[in-house]
């Protein structure tokens, strides 16, 4: 069986190259939000947005449909399908910029993936990892206490399971998150 699989969590906790690791070993469709497409231009929509968070989070919304959509797709053609970041992660960090409208509800009809991995990380490894790949702006947000725990919390509540990383090298996180897709889908 097909299945959908996110990975949800923090910047610099492993999502994007766990992501690519998993769907090159294990031979699943790669995805992210906002999409390949719309990577390359994102920074130039959310610079042409201005400072409404409400419209970043629109747009992320959006992204988020779309990207489960495709999803749905390559599900009905036979692929698994992997994702760096999705519902959760658009919801979570848009409460926590101030974003007052009912994402959840907007969102409620998007796909639901058949698993939601909240990937975690010691902080003090996680902003190494920041510093060593060039921390961005938007990671910067993330460095601040209440707004990381205030993202953390929520996405706690929306996945369906947390896998802690501390102390993984990159090998050891693969095989971690295989373990887990498996004892939760392959064999649940």
């Amino acid at each position: 069986m097909p299945y959908f699989i996110v990975l949800e969590g923090l910047d610099g906790v492993g999502k994007s190259t766990l992501a690519r690791r998993l769907a090159s070993e294990c031979g699943y469709q790669l995805t992210t939000t906002p999409g390949t497409h719309l990577l390359p231009i994102r920074s130039d929509i959310i610079n042409g947005l201005g400072n409404s968070q409400t419209a970043r989070a629109l747009f992320y919304a959006a992204t988020v449909q779309a990207e489960g959509e495709k999803a749905r797709g390559f599900n009905k053609q036979g692929k698994t399908v992997v994702m760096d970041r999705y519902r959760a992660s658009t919801i979570a960090y848009a409460h926590e910029r101030g974003v007052t409208l009912d994402l959840s509800a907007m969102l409620s009809q998007a796909v639901k993936p058949h698993l939601s991995i909240l990937l975690t990380l010691d902080e003090a490894e996680r902003q190494h990892r920041l510093k060593q790949r060039g921390t961005t702006a938007e990671d910067i947000e993330t460095l601040n206490p209440e707004f990381r725990e205030g993202v953390v919390s929520r996405l706690k509540a929306m996945c369906d399971i947390e896998l802690d990383l501390t102390g993984a090298n990159e090998e050891e996180a693969v095989l971690l998150v295989r373990q887990c897709i498996n004892r939760h889908l392959i064999l649940g």
